[in-house]
């Protein structure tokens, strides 16, 4: 109830003022034409009437305007008090309600004693007196209704006077008149008086919005701000210019985009403020307290053109969806762009015209033999190894290109705007290069090579996911040439891929038709001169290309989840036919890592031999190195497995690979088989020769045999008897023959003149 008073208080308050404030304004010209219609009618009537009577009217209505005008400039609305400026009103009124008064009676006498051509005159003064209320009395209705009354009255008794009856249609018209006027001033006084309450119910409801807004700004983390209509800070708050590090003194009257740092984000805050439009959450960075800042700004233009909002810091917010942002495009270890990022990029590219398309180029990176470092090294040194070659690619592309980790120790980068085939290969071959230079992490030293295979854009049909199985291709094309070399995509890859697919379709078919078979090829035991085992070797009897070698399609089998089976029948198989065998022979089989990382291998073994009926110790399993580097805890696990179910473990391939010693160490291999390639160049070179030796002491320090691969030569097999190799294989002491005897003929008399040459793909032969 007492916000109501004070509303009502403050309403009729104001409306005394306007009041005053309408008085003084109109005042002037009311003074004037009051004055010039004293001095006409003065003029006008001198003949007609008694001089005393004009002059002394006439003075005291001189008087009287000056008077009124000494009572109106004595007036301050804006600064007197309302007790005294509402007696002052009164008065004021007083004097209009005389002034009324004098008018309606001097005017019909003026009418009576006026005489020819001066009664249109006094009709005139007459009429301006009466049309004059519409400006002197508009903010004083009483006054007014008062005057016009008085003024009809006045002309209607004086027209009857002078005319009698015929005076009727223009009493008329003054009534008309009249009553006109009296409507126009209660419509001026009703929205006068309306305007009035709605300002103060504005201000009023503006104030208390603003204590609202100053007590949330006082308790709240957010600050407000307001503009001018051109986007001038206006009363800067005290939160405002701790937020933005700077003296009020100085944003008053800036352009509060200019706190901002330049960009689109800025240029739309700026669009946004020059047309008015609603601001919504909108970020922008700023440098605030010499750090870089991230505001919220949400404001709504008012009708009067200024802007009013609220702001927020939220840095912390923002840098945490960069960070989230970040981690969704760009890798977490190397800070390349990851897959996603990558492959978004290549849509785009892909999305240029045919001309620019043309000059995308892909490369396919896969590092040679990464594991074995991550395995052996530990997975510390091998994401700082994979960081390097990121930082290697970086170093070697242009700013528009895209290097891309996709995973593991797979990258990919994307160029552009690639140029020509022998373009291409040039930066293939840097690529190459400069992943080959040693990697010094630490207080050690890597070598590590790559494949490459690169693929380019080359019409309006390509789409990424088509250029990505090119360049797919392509390294799977580099990766089958050997280690550090790169491919390009050609058309007879797809070929090649076809042929791949219909070779994995028809081994699956051959498995189930039995069209695979063992061959075993002898092992010569050195010191006896006899035959100590066979290596089992799977051969595929193709129906249509013949008998085919391991090579042509164990790698198929293992990219397509094929080995496992594979390797399950050959085990079974093996098992089987070599259980008839004489008890001193035994049988060697390959197994992949694989099948060694299958849950089911030592199962599958198991039921074998107890379905062969072989004894365990004559078994022996051959692995590469990779089975013990990969998942090195769950293979050392099988194998552990393996031998407690009474089979041996020999180590194929030695020193292909990085042949740590410490493996040798923590597995206790039966058997190390040197790699063939040590043994072709035994007769000449004399490193061969010293790792051979090296090879053979390591094995008896350690209680292992060694069993010499890839035997072709006479002087080869001299050469391990002298060095002291405990046995070899190879095509001078047998050929792998589906039977044993066979390949027992095979192998060479006292004077080892039997030679056969291993094929290619023999050589090449993991099974």
């Amino acid at each position: 109830m007492s916000l109501a008073m004070s509303t009502t208080e403050t309403i009729e308050a104001e409306l005394l003022r306007r009041r005053v404030r309408s008085l003084i304004a109109s005042a002037p010209f009311g003074l004037l034409v009051s004055l010039v219609s004293v001095l006409v009618l003065a003029i006008t009537l001198r003949h007609s009437t008694s001089p005393v009577i004009l002059w002394s009217w006439a003075t005291g209505a001189v008087l009287f305007v000056l008077y009124r005008a000494w009572q109106i400039t004595a007036i301050e609305p804006e600064t007197a008090e309302l007790t005294y400026l509402s007696r002052t009103w009164r008065r004021s009124v007083r004097t209009m309600y005389a002034s009324s008064v004098g008018w309606a009676l001097s005017l019909p006498y003026a009418a009576i004693v006026a005489e020819g051509l001066e009664l249109p005159l006094v009709a005139a003064v007459g009429t301006g007196v009466f049309i004059s209320a519409l400006l002197m009395y508009r903010a004083i209705p009483r006054a007014a209704k008062l005057h016009i009354v008085l003024l009809c009255a006045s002309f209607i008794v004086t027209a009857w006077f002078l005319a009698g009856p015929s005076s009727l249609v223009f009493n008329l018209l003054i009534l008309v008149y009249g009553f006109t006027l009296l409507r126009t001033f209660n419509l001026q006084e009703k929205n006068f008086v309306s305007s009035i309450v709605h300002a103060v119910e504005r201000r009023e409801s503006e104030s208390t919005v603003r204590m609202l807004l100053n007590d949330y700004e006082a308790h709240s983390s957010d600050w407000l701000w307001t503009t001018s209509s051109d986007g001038l800070l206006r009363n800067v708050s005290a939160r405002f210019g701790e937020a933005a590090g700077r003296d009020l003194g100085e944003l008053e009257g800036l352009p509060i985009v200019s706190l901002f740092e330049e960009g689109s984000e800025r240029d739309r805050l700026a669009y946004a403020i020059d047309h008015g439009e609603p601001i919504r959450d909108h970020v922008v960075a700023l440098n605030a307290h010499g750090a870089r800042r991230y505001w919220k700004l949400s404001a709504r233009p008012r009708e009067d053109g200024r802007i009013s909002g609220v702001a927020c810091d939220v840095t912390h917010t923002k840098l945490a969806e960069d960070r989230v942002r970040n981690m969704a495009h760009y890798d977490g270890l190397t800070n390349l762009a990851n897959r996603y990022l990558f492959n978004e990029r290549l849509r785009n590219a892909l999305d240029l015209p045919t001309a620019a398309r043309s000059q995308v180029a892909l490369f396919y990176v896969d590092l040679d033999d990464f594991k074995s470092v991550n395995d052996t090294q530990g997975h510390l040194i091998g994401d700082q190894l994979l960081c390097e070659v990121g930082r290697r690619l970086e170093a070697e592309v242009r700013g528009s290109d895209l290097v891309a980790r996709l995973g593991g120790d797979e990258f990919a980068i994307l160029l552009e705007a690639g140029a020509g085939t022998a373009a291409l290969i040039e930066r293939a071959h840097r690529f190459l290069t400069v992943l080959r230079e040693p990697y010094v992490i630490g207080e050690h030293v890597f070598r590590v090579s790559a494949s490459i295979g690169v693929a380019r854009g080359t019409g309006p049909d390509d789409e990424a996911l088509e250029l990505l199985r090119r360049a797919d291709l392509a390294l799977y094309a580099a990766k089958a040439k050997g280690r550090d070399s790169f491919a390009l995509f050609e058309p007879t890859l797809d070929t090649a891929a076809r042929q791949r697919r219909e070779t994995e379709l028809q081994l699956r078919e051959a498995m189930e038709r039995g069209q695979l078979l063992l061959h075993y090829q002898p092992i010569l035991a050195l010191g006896t001169d006899t035959i100590t085992g066979y290596e089992a070797l799977v051969r595929w009897q193709h129906p249509e290309r013949g008998l085919l070698y391991p090579s042509e399609f164990v790698a198929i089998a293992e990219a397509s989840g094929l080995i496992v089976p594979l390797g399950e029948w050959i085990i079974h198989q093996a098992l089987v036919e070599s259980a008839s065998w004489p008890e001193h022979l035994r049988i060697g089989i390959n197994l992949s890592p694989t099948q060694v990382g299958s849950p089911r291998l030592v199962k599958t073994i198991a039921e074998s031999l107890a379905i062969s009926g072989i004894a365990p110790g004559r078994v022996d399993f051959e692995i590469t190195e990779h089975v013990v580097l990969e998942g090195s805890e769950a293979n050392r696990s099988t194998l552990y497995k393996l031998r407690e179910l009474g089979a041996s473990i020999s180590l194929d391939d030695f020193g292909t690979g990085y042949s740590s010693l410490n493996y040798l160490r923590n597995f206790p291999f039966d058997r190390i088989k040197i790699d063939r390639d040590f043994v072709t160049g035994i007769v000449s070179s004399r490193e061969s020769q010293a790792i051979v030796k090296t090879i053979c002491r390591l094995a008896d320090a350690l209680g292992m045999a060694t069993v010499a691969e890839g035997v072709e030569e006479a002087e080869q097999l001299e050469m391990l008897r002298r060095i002291g190799c405990s046995e070899a294989q190879g095509y001078l002491i047998g050929k792998p023959a589906s039977e044993p005897l066979a390949a027992a003929q095979s192998r060479p008399d006292a004077s080892g003149h039997t030679n056969h040459s291993a094929p290619t793909s023999e050589r090449a032969s993991p099974l």
